[in-house]
């Protein structure tokens, strides 16, 4: 159960043993500033829920300190101390974003105290708020696991039989398959449904950085630390935490995973403090991870660890019968976005999507449905809004290029991938790295390989 943390500020340090004294019974960690500097840097270094901040302090007034504990963090709560007279500031620091003001002298403790309280339960409320508002956004962009193959019903069963039990899992399946929406399953399926649910993709973020991004760090622990910052590790407590791309990760970083698995507790980069964590872990990767381990690239006991209960995603290839109704249901999502009346697809355009090979799974079937919606003109989308690549052959792959190999075949659909991606998002190298799911510099390479620029 994580104490309430709370700041008491005044210049004079026997209100600060008063409030303290109050506050004291009602299970909350409290530290105490005599300072606006001492403040700021108190508060850079902790991870403060609350902060009582009297406003007439000498040197750095309390409406200056308050101005930058939410410069530091737009969300803090901060009530205001102060005497009677002060009441025109306080209404200014209300203004400013403080929650809520208690008199000097203190002639009602209960008074502090609920205001505490109902300071400490606003904030709740509203990091929730923001929570939820972030998962509706994330699952507007989202779709259900669709199809009525053996394979997909199979999937989904193991997903409502997984998802209760608190083991780790590891999802495995080709790039576009829908790994992080099967993740995602899981945890609305689970106990741990109304808790966070946070995605990571381990392979699209330089190790040091990622590093960070899981644990959080301490102020001072590198250039740029100006104060200490939760992890993901923090932020998803209680919830789920999804690891995509985890074969990407160095050694270093995995004897950190293993750690955390193994012992529940982990320390912020830069820290010696050890922080229980209490989380979820469902992992994922697109690569042979027994190949992996053999190479000596993967810890073999990290797997044990993370692959409890594995789960295998068919690549869309293996079930043809589904494109229709993933098909109907990209349609209804992108007609809505581009505003356009287009309603169903002609038969001849849906057999040649039920007869093409899909290297890149449900993402690049949804990038093709998205053009199609957009370029088509009446409300059936034809086999002329697909690619050429698709229409190329109602019969199958064309006769031209039954004579290449796999691996040409696979450069030629690489290069148109990652063209209509690219265009898609108007040559943003790193939006269209994250929608591609594979590492910024990856895409830098592959660009650099085919030859692909800018026009």
């Amino acid at each position: 159960m994580h104490k309430p943390r709370l700041l008491v500020v005044d210049d004079e340090p026997y209100i600060c043993e008063i409030l303290v004294e109050i506050l004291w019974d009602n299970d909350y960690h409290i530290e105490s500033a005599y300072s606006g500097n001492e403040t700021i840097k108190k508060f850079s270094e902790g991870l403060f829920d609350l902060v009582l901040l009297d406003i007439g302090m000498p040197v750095m007034g309390g409406l200056e300190v308050l101005k930058r504990l939410i410069s530091l963090d737009p969300n803090v709560a901060v009530i205001m101390v102060t005497a009677q007279r002060d009441i025109e500031t306080v209404v200014e620091a209300i203004k400013m974003g403080a929650e809520d003001y208690i008199l000097k002298p203190f002639d009602d403790i209960n008074v502090i105290r609920v205001s505490v309280k109902k300071a400490l339960k606003l904030k709740a409320v509203k990091d929730e708020n923001r929570y939820l508002k972030d998962q509706l956004k994330r699952k507007s962009t989202i779709h259900p696991i669709i199809g009525n193959s053996l394979q997909i019903q199979e999937l989904i069963r193991m997903v409502r039989k997984v998802a209760p039990l608190n083991t780790t899992v590891m999802i495995i399946g080709e790039t576009g398959t829908g790994k992080e929406l099967i993740a995602h399953a899981i945890h609305q399926y689970s106990d741990r449904s109304d808790k966070k649910f946070i995605s990571i993709n381990c392979g699209g973020l330089p190790e040091t950085l990622l590093e960070s991004t899981l644990f959080g760090y301490e102020k001072g622990a590198f250039t740029g630390a100006y104060k200490r910052t939760k992890g993901v590790f923090e932020e998803a407590e209680g919830g789920t935490l999804f690891l995509d791309e985890i074969a990407e990760t160095s050694p270093a970083l995995q004897v950190r995973f293993l750690r955390v698995l193994q012992e529940k507790i982990f320390q912020r980069v830069g820290g010696t403090e050890n922080i229980n964590s209490n989380v979820r872990i469902i992992s994922a990767t697109n690569k042979d991870i027994l190949k992996e381990v053999e190479a000596g690239r993967f810890r073999e006991d990290l797997l044990y660890r993370l692959n409890v209960i594995t789960l295998s995603i068919p690549p869309l290839r293996e079930r043809p019968d589904d494109i229709p109704l993933l098909v109907k249901w990209f349609i209804k999502k992108y007609a809505a976005v581009h505003n356009k009346n287009v309603s169903g697809i002609e038969n001849n355009a849906l057999e040649c999507m039920q007869k093409y090979a899909w290297l890149g799974n449900v993402r690049e079937l949804e990038n093709v449905v998205e053009r199609a919606v957009a370029l088509s003109e009446s409300p059936l989308i034809t086999d002329a809004d697909l690619p050429n690549t698709i229409v190329a052959d109602r019969n199958g792959i064309s006769s031209k290029q039954r004579v290449k190999s796999f691996s040409e075949a696979k450069t030629d659909f690489e290069k148109t991938y990652l063209l209509n991606i690219l265009k898609k998002h108007n040559w943003n190298i790193s939006k269209a790295a994250r929608d591609a799911n594979i590492p910024r510099q990856n895409l830098y390479q592959k660009m650099k390989k085919y030859n692909i620029s800018r026009p």
